[in-house]
C-alpha cells in the first residue's frame, strides 16, 4: 500500500520522521502513528501494515510480527538471519530493514534518508532501546537514516559514562537476569574498546552505545547499539575475544556511521573485521598475534579456494546481476586487503608500534570526510592517497585494481609476483625458496603448507564414534549433518585405538598414555581433560584427520563447541577451561625442481 502525504515544506529540507509506538508481547502486536515532515510531497510504503483512520497528516497502523526464531538456529553460528521482525513475551526485535512502520520513499521505492525520533509506551518491568541517541523518553538519530530498529525485554540494565580522549560516551548493558553477573566484562570491554579506538579513529558517532541481550542467536550492529545472543552473552569473558563486541561498537563508524555506497561493493565489513577482528590482535598483542591471524586466513582459504568466488567490489553489490558472493571474500579478504594496503602505506618506514601505523589516520580522515554520508571504494582509496600528497593522483591504482575490482587469487609459487606498489618478500638457500614468509600476500598455500585444522576435516568426513559413550546421544547430535568424504573424525577411544598405526605415521601426532596424552612435544594428564587434535593424512595430500578424546566423562561436554574451533589445529580442555589453542605450521619452504 502507498500513501501520499502533503505538508507544503520547502524541499530544501531532508524529512524527519516521528515514530509513537505501542506494543502488546502477548498478542505479538504493535500499533504505531507517524508523522513525516520537512518535506513537499512523499509517498509512504506501508506494505503489509493495516493502516488505521487517520487525521492531522499523522499515518496511525497496526501489524502483528511473529517471525520463526526456531528454525533459523543453526548449531555451531552465533547468527540467526532468519527473523527480521518479532514481538512476544520472549523479546521484542524489529530490524531496521523489516518494514515494520511505514516508510517514506522516493520515485523508485527506495527509503528515503532522514532524521528519525521514537517513542515508545512503557511496558511494565521492559526496556527498550532503539537506534540513535537517548533523549529523555524518545530515540533520535543525529544524522540522516534509512532505516529504525528497536529491541527490547525484561532487562537488568547497567551503566557507565566514560571519559574518552575525544568525549564522553555512556555504555549501558541490557542483560537477561540470568546473565546479570555478566554485566561488568561488558561494561570494561565496551570502555576499553572505546579508549583503544577513538585516539585512532575520532570522535566515537553516538552519545551512547548500548549492549543488549537478545533472545535469539544475533550478533547484529545498529546505530548506537549491538543485540547479542544469549549464548555469546552467557559465554563471557571468553566472548570478548577480538571480533565480537569490539566488531560490533566499531559497526558504529563503519555502516552505522559513515554509511555504504553499494554501487561497487559494501566495504564495511571488510574494514570493520579489519580494524577489530585484526587490528586489536595487532594493538594489544603484537605482530606475533598478528602473523598468526594473517596465515589463519589464508589457510581457510587454501582449506576451501572455492570460498572465494569473486570480486570484492561485487560483494553485497546494489546491482543484482554481479550474483551472489561469499562472505569470505567481504569478510576475510576484505580485511586482508586492508592489511595489504597498511603494509603499502607503512613502507619505507620504521612501526615499532602498530598504533603508529600509517592505516590509522587514513580511516580517521575518511571517518571525519564522510561521517553521515555514503562512501564507496573510491572514497577509501582517496583517504588512502591523501597520506601522501606529494605522490600524483591515482597512485594506488594498481592495487585496487588488483584487490577490489578485479577477482585474483594468486597460487604460491616461485614465480609468484606482486603487483606494484606491493613488493613480494621472498627468502632462498641452496635447494629452497620460501615465498611470503610473513604472510602478507593474499595467496592460496600448496596442499602441504596447509595448517590441519577441523575446518579442513569437517569439509567432507568418514565418522568414526565411540557409540558406548551415552552422552553423545545429547552432545553429538549434530554429527547426523556432517557431509560425508574421505577425511577421518574419530571421537571415543576405540576409533583412536583402531586406527592408532595410521595416526602413529602423522606428522604432529598425538599419543595417548593412561590418564592422559602427549601433544606438540607436551604431555598433560588429568581426569577431566578433553583434546581436539587434527592432523594432515600421512600419505594422502590435502586430507586431514580429527580425533577428540576425553579422559574422563567432564571433557565430553567439550564436543558440542568443536564448531568453534575451526581456526585450530590443537584444542585442549580442562573441564570447562580451556589450556591451550594451538596451530601447528607446516615449513613454508618450496623445493627447487618440486610441485608445489
Amino acid at each position: 500500500m502507498t500513501i501520499h502525504i502533503c505538508t507544503l515544506i520547502s524541499l530544501s529540507f531532508l524529512p524527519h520522521q516521528h515514530l509513537e509506538i505501542q506494543l502488546d508481547p502477548k498478542t505479538h502486536t504493535l500499533v504505531g502513528t507517524t508523522t513525516i515532515s520537512d518535506c513537499d510531497e512523499v509517498s509512504v510504503n506501508a506494505e503489509g501494515l493495516e493502516v488505521l483512520p487517520t487525521t492531522n497528516g499523522k499515518i496511525r497502523w497496526r501489524a502483528v510480527f511473529n517471525d520463526d526464531v526456531a528454525s533459523g538456529e543453526r548449531v555451531g553460528q552465533i547468527h540467526n538471519f532468519s527473523v527480521d521482525a518479532h514481538i512476544s513475551e520472549n523479546g521484542v526485535f524489529l530490524s531496521d530493514w523489516a518494514g515494520w512502520y511505514p516508510t517514506p520513499v522516493d520515485s523508485e521505492g527506495n527509503p528515503i534518508q532522514r532524521t528519525i525520533s521514537m517513542s515508545v509506551e512503557p511496558v511494565d518491568e521492559w526496556t527498550f532501546v532503539g537506534s540513535g541517541n537517548p533523549e529523555g523518553q524518545k530515540w533520535v538519530t543525529p544524522r540522516p537514516v534509512d532505516g529504525m530498529a528497536l529491541v527490547g525485554n525484561k532487562h537488568v540494565v547497567t551503566k557507565r559514562t566514560v571519559q574518552t580522549p575525544k568525549g564522553d560516551v555512556v555504555i549501558s548493558v541490557h542483560l537477561d537476569s540470568s546473565h546479570a553477573d555478566k554485566s561488568m566484562f561488558y561494561l570494561d570491554a565496551a570502555d576499553d574498546y572505546l579508549q583503544l579506538y577513538t585516539p585512532l579513529l575520532g570522535e566515537y558517532p553516538y552519545e551512547q552505545f548500548a549492549i543488549v541481550e537478545n533472545f535469539f542467536s544475533s550478533g547484529f550492529a545498529y546505530p548506537g547499539f549491538t543485540v547479542l545472543g544469549p549464548r555469546v552473552v552467557g559465554m563471557a569473558p571468553k566472548s570478548l575475544a577480538p571480533g565480537y563486541l569490539d566488531h560490533e561498537l566499531l559497526h558504529n563508524w563503519w555502516g552505522n556511521g559513515v554509511y555504504v555506497d553499494s554501487s561497487n561493493g559494501n566495504w564495511c565489513e571488510a574494514l570493520t573485521s579489519y580494524s577489530a577482528n585484526y587490528g586489536r590482535r595487532g594493538l594489544e598483542d603484537g605482530e606475533d598475534a598478528a602473523r598468526t591471524y594473517r596465515r589463519g586466513l589464508l589457510n581457510k582459504v587454501s582449506l576451501d579456494p572455492t570460498l572465494d568466488n569473486g570480486a570484492l567490489s561485487k560483494f553485497g553489490s546494489a546491482d543484482p546481476s554481479d550474483g551472489p558472493v561469499d562472505r569470505f571474500v567481504g569478510y576475510d579478504k576484505g580485511a586482508f586487503v586492508f592489511m595489504m594496503l597498511e603494509e603499502v602505506l607503512n613502507a619505507g618506514t620504521d612501526i615499532k608500534d602498530a598504533s603508529q601505523s600509517k592505516i590509522w589516520p587514513v580511516l580517521a580522515r575518511f571517518a571525519k570526510d564522510n561521517m553521515g554520508k555514503a562512501a564507496s571504494w573510491e572514497a577509501i582509496q582517496l583517504s588512502a592517497e591523501q597520506q601522501y600528497p606529494e605522490r600524483p593522483s591515482g597512485w594506488l591504482d594498481p592495487f585496487f585494481k588488483q584487490w577490489v575490482y578485479e577477482h585474483n587469487v594468486p597460487v604460491t609459487s616461485p614465480e609468484l609476483k606482486a603487483v606494484p606498489p606491493q613488493v613480494l618478500e621472498t627468502e632462498s638457500g641452496k635447494s629452497w625458496i620460501s615465498i611470503d614468509p610473513d604472510y602478507k600476500y593474499y595467496r592460496l598455500f600448496p596442499k602441504r603448507q596447509i595448517s590441519p585444522t577441523i575446518a579442513g576435516t569437517l569439509s567432507g568426513t568418514t565418522v568414526k564414534v565411540d557409540t558406548t559413550e551415552e552422552v553423545l546421544q545429547d552432545t553429538g547430535a549434530w554429527l547426523a549433518d556432517v557431509e560425508d568424504g574421505k577425511n577421518l573424525l574419530l571421537i571415543g577411544d576405540a576409533p583412536i585405538q583402531e586406527h592408532a598405526g595410521l595416526l602413529a605415521q602423522c606428522e604432529d601426532l598425538i599419543s595417548f598414555h593412561k590418564n592422559g596424552f602427549t601433544v606438540g612435544g607436551e604431555t598433560y594428564e588429568g581426569d577431566d581433560l578433553a583434546v581436539l587434535h587434527t592432523m594432515n593424512h600421512p600419505t594422502n595430500d590435502g586430507e586431514f584427520i580429527t580425533v577428540f578424546y576425553s579422559v574422563g566423562d567432564a571433557g565430553w561436554e567439550r564436543l558440542r563447541f568443536i564448531w568453534y574451533y575451526t581456526k585450530d589445529t590443537s584444542v585442549i580442555w580442562n573441564a570447562n577451561e580451556t589450556l591451550l589453542r594451538r596451530v601447528f605450521e607446516p615449513s613454508g619452504r618450496l623445493i627447487h625442481g618440486s610441485a608445489p
